[in-house]
């Protein structure tokens, strides 16, 4: 990490990340490029760095998706891991990743002026085609149910990139909305938006609005499973953020997990 470190050197002595940076963020990382902005953000963690530290880059090589997927990761888009150290049990974490859920489709929506989706249960939609990807990753600590930390990361897609041929039809951008997006006005959005989100993260009330959003709620889905894929229908999201499905007549949740659905 000597080039990274050497980096975070260097941004101490110019311009931010965010013009007008939220109070959430106390440190800011910014890298030109990294495999991963949540490796990063991990190690600086695991290290002690305090909540509200925030890893940026460029581009990203490795990008990590849910299920140990690659993020599409190329330069103009949005790369950025928080670090936040969460006074709830491990098994609650899910809340993360839906309270970040809403807080970006709040600020897409702030910012482009356009109307934002979420597909369970960590991408942002815009006229049907994924923009946003959300992965959170815990450190554990084996004498708690309270994690060390969480590493909370987001990739938006803001400028029109060369897709690869097998994403087109999923993958968009912000910029497909017809205007031009400021990163910075984005980025200081979302951890608006978070911020006030995060503060009653125990309480969980921000899952109805993640309902009302939701791209899935009534439709019929293939639930991607180890033991065979097969399909269902979506019924609910509970307080949890657990997805609640009907197959066989009988109903099922889903506390993780990969759903494929035609919007």
């Amino acid at each position: 990490m000597s080039t990274e470190r050497n980096s975070l050197q260097e941004k101490e002595s110019r311009e931010g990340l965010c013009l007008r940076k939220p109070s959430f963020i106390r440190k800011e990382i910014e890298l030109d490029e990294t495999d991963s902005t949540n490796r990063v953000a991990k190690e600086l963690a695991a290290e002690g760095a305090e909540e509200g530290t925030l890893v940026s880059a460029k581009r990203q090589s490795g990008g990590k998706g849910r299920l140990g997927r690659s993020f599409f990761s190329p330069e103009g888009g949005i790369y950025m891991s928080m670090i936040l150290r969460p006074k709830i049990p491990a098994e609650r974490a899910l809340l993360i990743t839906t309270c970040a859920a809403v807080a970006v489709a709040r600020a897409i929506e702030r910012v482009c002026d356009v109307t934002a989706g979420i597909k369970w249960v960590n991408d942002i939609f815009v006229n049907g085609k994924k923009v946003c990807g959300i992965l959170a990753e815990a450190g554990l600590n084996p004498n708690s149910d309270i994690p060390d930390y969480v590493v909370l990361g987001i990739g938006i897609n803001v400028k029109k990139q060369s897709v690869p041929e097998e994403l087109k039809d999923i993958v968009g951008c912000l910029e497909d909305t017809g205007q031009t997006v400021l990163k910075e006005d984005l980025i200081a959005a979302v951890w608006e938006e978070f911020d006030k989100l995060y503060q009653i993260l125990s309480t969980a009330v921000f899952m109805e609005e993640y309902k009302s959003r939701s791209v899935l709620l009534g439709r019929e889905v293939t639930v991607l499973a180890v033991e065979g894929d097969y399909r269902a229908i979506v019924t609910d999201i509970d307080k949890e953020g657990h997805l609640v499905i009907r197959r066989d007549g009988r109903e099922e949740i889903l506390s993780s997990g990969e759903v494929s659905v035609r919007l």
